[in-house]
C-alpha cells in the first residue's frame, strides 16, 4: 500500500500546473492553494523543526558542558581541601575534564576511571555498595555502569525525616576495664593532685558510659541505635584482650582472622615473636579490634554514626600530674596517605570519600555536635596552634573545631560521622568532675559530667536530624 500511494502521487506531479485549485485528484484529495506552495510550507516546516532539534542538541551538549566544568571544579577543590597533606595523593588521582582517574600504584595507565555522568549517577549510592559489588561495577563492568546500576536495583537508601526510626551506630573508644587493661592499651593515667590525693582515670570506661547514657536517649526517640562493644573491658570482639591471646594460638581462629580481612598475613609473623603485651596490643589487637568495629558499623548500614574518645593535653607527657589545658574538638575523614592507596579496596574507599557527600555531612553533624558540647560544658573549641597534630597531621575544615584526619575509623566508616573529643580528661578541673561518681546509669555510679556530654552529642545530633 505504502508503494501504491507514492506511485499514485508522482503520477500526478505532471499535470499540477494545469490543475484548478480546488478540484479533486486521483487520491481524492481537495487542494485548496497550488501544491508548489504547499510544498514550500512543507519544506519550511521541515527547516524549523531541525532548527529546533539543533538548538536542543547545543543546548543539552552546552549544559553537559558546564556541568562538567562544576563537578571538575568541585571536586579539584575537594581534593585540596580534604586530601592534599600528602603531595603523592595528587600523582595517583587525576581530576580533568573527561572525569575522575586513580591509578594503582607507578602504573602509567588508570585503574579506576569515571567519566562525569557516572559520578553523578554513583555519587548518591557509593557509600550503599559493598566492597565486593563496588569492585564489579568500576572494574569488571565499567563500560557499562548505569546498566547495572539500573540493573542490580541500587538505589539511595532512604532516610527516616525525623531521628525515629533512625539507625545510629555508636563506637565507645578503647576497650577500658580494670586498670591494667588500661595500661595495656595505654589509655589510663594517674594524676597527683597534691601530696595527699591522686586521681585514677580508665578512657575506655569514660568512652563506655558516656555511649550508654547516649544510647537511652537515642532509644528514647525511637532511635534503632547499636553500640560496637557492649561492657566495660571488651573489645568490639566481644572478648578482651587476654582471652584473645589465647585464641590466637589457635590456626583456625587465625585463619578466619584472615578470610574477615581482620588482620593481614604480613601481621601474622609478629605473633610468633612472644612480644610483650603493650607492644602485641598496639601493632596487632588494636587492628584487629578496629576493623571489626568498621565492619560492624557498615554491616549495620547507620545514617549516623558517633565515636565517642577523651582527649588529652599531647605537652603533658606521662599524664602523672594536671593541666590548666581545656579544649573540645571533632575528626572527619580525610587527610588520606598515599600508602592507604596501595590496594584496591584502598582506592575504592578512597574514590568513595571523594564522591560522596559523606565527608560534607560528617562536617556538618560534628560541627553541630561540637558546638553543643562547647556551650553546655563551657569548654573552648580548639584552634590549629593549640595542638600540634592538628597542623602536622590534620587539616581544618570550614567549621571551628572540626578537622580531617586520617583515623582508621573515620577513614573506613560508611556515612556521616562524628569522631568527637569533647575535652581534656587531664585538666585539672575536669579530672576531679570525671570522678565526681554523682550520678547513675543503670546502677552503676557515674559522673554528671559524662552526662552532659551525652546530652550534649543527643542535641547535637538532633540539630543535625532537624535541620537536614
Amino acid at each position: 500500500m505504502k508503494f501504491y500511494l507514492r506511485r499514485q502521487f508522482i503520477d500526478v506531479l505532471p499535470t499540477l500546473a494545469a490543475t484548478p485549485a480546488c478540484r479533486k485528484l486521483p487520491l481524492g484529495r481537495k487542494i485548496s492553494i497550488p501544491d508548489t506552495i504547499h510544498f514550500e510550507q512543507k519544506n519550511y516546516s521541515n527547516t524549523k523543526i531541525q532548527k529546533s532539534f539543533f538548538t536542543l542538541v547545543f543546548i543539552l551538549v552546552f549544559c553537559n558542558l558546564i556541568t562538567a566544568q562544576n563537578q571538575q571544579e568541585f571536586y579539584t577543590q575537594k581534593l585540596s581541601r580534604y586530601f592534599s597533606k600528602d603531595h603523592k595523593i595528587k600523582e595517583l588521582v587525576s581530576i580533568t575534564q573527561d572525569g575522575i582517574f586513580i591509578k594503582a600504584g607507578e602504573s602509567k595507565n588508570p585503574e579506576i576511571f569515571l567519566n562525569w555522568s557516572q559520578v553523578k549517577i554513583l555519587s548518591p549510592l557509593i557509600s550503599n555498595i559493598s566492597e565486593a559489588e563496588l569492585k564489579k561495577l568500576l572494574i569488571d563492568k565499567k563500560d557499562s555502569l548505569s546498566f547495572y546500576v539500573k540493573k542490580d536495583s541500587i538505589k539511595e537508601r532512604v532516610k527516616p525525616p525525623s531521628v525515629k526510626g533512625m539507625k545510629i551506630a555508636i563506637d565507645a573508644g578503647h576497650i577500658g576495664g580494670v586498670y591494667h587493661m588500661g595500661e595495656t592499651e595505654s589509655r589510663c593515667m594517674t594524676l597527683a593532685i597534691d601530696s595527699t590525693k591522686q586521681i585514677q582515670l580508665v578512657e575506655g570506661n569514660l568512652t563506655f558510659f558516656t555511649a550508654l547514657l547516649l544510647k537511652q536517649k537515642l532509644d528514647s526517640m525511637g532511635a534503632q541505635t547499636m553500640l560496637t562493644r557492649n561492657d566495660t573491658g571488651l573489645s568490639a570482639l566481644g572478648i578482651n584482650f587476654w582471652e584473645w591471646k589465647k585464641k590466637i594460638k589457635d590456626k583456625t581462629y587465625l585463619d578466619s582472622l584472615i578470610q574477615n580481612n581482620l588482620i593481614s598475613e604480613k601481621v601474622l609473623h609478629l605473633l610468633a615473636e612472644h612480644l610483650p603485651d603493650k607492644t602485641l596490643f598496639s601493632q596487632v589487637f588494636s587492628s584487629v579490634d578496629m576493623a571489626t568495629r568498621a565492619k560492624k558499623i557498615n554491616a549495620f548500614q547507620p545514617d549516623i554514626t558517633v565515636i565517642i574518645h577523651y582527649n588529652v593535653n599531647e605537652r603533658n607527657i606521662g599524664w602523672n600530674h594536671t593541666t590548666d589545658k581545656d579544649y573540645v574538638m571533632a575528626f572527619v575523614p580525610g587527610c588520606i596517605t598515599s600508602e592507604n592507596l596501595n590496594t584496591l579496596a584502598g582506592r575504592l574507599n578512597f574514590l568513595r570519600l571523594l564522591i560522596s557527600p559523606d565527608i560534607e555531612n560528617s562536617v556538618k553533624l560534628s560541627s553541630d555536635v561540637v558546638q553543643h558540647i562547647s556551650a553546655k560544658l563551657n569548654v573552648p573549641l580548639v584552634r590549629s596552634e593549640d595542638a600540634t597534630y592538628l597542623t602536622e597531621h590534620c587539616l581544618p575544615t570550614l567549621s571551628e573545631g572540626v578537622y580531617s584526619r586520617d583515623l582508621a575509623l573515620a577513614r573506613l566508616i560508611k556515612g556521616p560521622l562524628v569522631y568527637g573529643e569533647p575535652l581534656y580528661q587531664d585538666n585539672e578541673k575536669e579530672c576531679v568532675l570525671l570522678t565526681a561518681l554523682d550520678d547513675s546509669v543503670n546502677g552503676f555510679p557515674v559522673s554528671k559530667r559524662i552526662e552532659l556530654v551525652a546530652e550534649a552529642y543527643y542535641e547535637g545530633i538532633m540539630e543535625y536530624v532537624n535541620n537536614k
